[in-house]
């Protein structure tokens, strides 16, 4: 690794898939929550590990069902790191970019990289490239929730998949769970459902893959997908959380919002999927 290379990513999305100006990401932010989760009570039970499944389209379009399984997490856990797995929709870089140090900004303040466990996992995928994730959306749209829930002083580990194999998830699922087996943590697979399809295709479909999440089947989630040609953009991601989660003891999965772009746009004939599951 290069020790000239900067290890601040600065925010590429901002004004595209949420707003520039602080000020209205707040209230972006807000917007979403009241669309969607609203105001619900914190649960008493605390959880050493939760994770989830998040969409990644345009605040305008999926922030009010990502704040389903935001204000879950909130509930339900204050974690020392939040780990992101979202997909590469460039195609720069390499197969897995484990992001290593330094500080990820949005124009809500910067959160520091969990050094500690992103040196575990560079141990068994040592390919960092920045140009996996400088101008990836998958991640960056994460992060102003996570501070909206959690404050500034939470860590994230920023993790671009390139390569969603089966084998290369597995492999990516058991690194993680090893890396963070001592500590509270939520981990998060970014990703979207179906694509431009019409809406009882995408339902239809999408909520077949849902139920093979649901049953926490890694190899299902896989061939529920491919044989009902779901492209879903995060389904390595969805794997290698599913897989983490199994051997760090998590064994329930819950949907808690699903939704597409028409019901927003109206446009029924050519939607985007999205879902937002928790796992605890």
């Amino acid at each position: 690794m290069s020790s000239s290379k900067s290890y601040i990513r600065k925010f590429a999305v901002a004004g595209g898939f949420y707003p520039r100006d602080p000020g209205l990401l707040q209230k972006e932010l807000e917007r979403s929550f009241s669309l969607g989760y609203g105001e619900h009570t914190d649960s008493s039970e605390q959880l050493p590990v939760v994770g989830a499944i998040v969409p990644h389209a345009g605040y305008t379009y999926s922030g009010s069902v990502a704040s389903y399984s935001y204000g879950f997490l909130k509930s339900r856990i204050k974690p020392r790191s939040v780990i992101i797995v979202g997909p590469n929709h460039t195609g720069y870089g390499t197969p897995v970019s484990v992001w290593p140090k330094g500080v990820w900004e949005t124009p809500l303040g910067a959160l520091q990289v969990d050094e500690k466990i992103s040196e575990k996992l560079l141990e068994i995928f040592p390919d960092f490239d920045q140009s996996s994730h400088l101008f990836e959306h998958s991640i960056e749209v994460q992060l102003p929730f996570i501070q909206f829930i959690y404050g500034l002083d939470v860590k994230i580990v920023p993790i671009c998949v390139l390569d969603q194999s089966l084998q290369t998830s597995i492999v990516l699922g058991d690194a993680i769970a090893k890396a963070v087996s001592d500590r509270p943590i939520v981990l998060l697979a970014s990703s979207d459902f179906s694509h431009y399809v019409s809406q009882t295709i995408a339902e239809q479909n999408d909520r077949a893959l849902i139920q093979a999440i649901l049953d926490m089947d890694e190899e299902k989630v896989l061939s529920v997908a491919d044989n009902l040609d779901v492209n879903a953009c995060g389904l390595g991601p969805i794997v290698t959380v599913i897989h983490a989660l199994k051997i760090l003891g998590v064994g329930k999965a819950q949907l808690l919002k699903y939704a597409t772009s028409g019901d927003v746009t109206g446009n029924y004939e050519s939607v985007v999927g999205y879902a937002s599951v928790v796992f605890y």
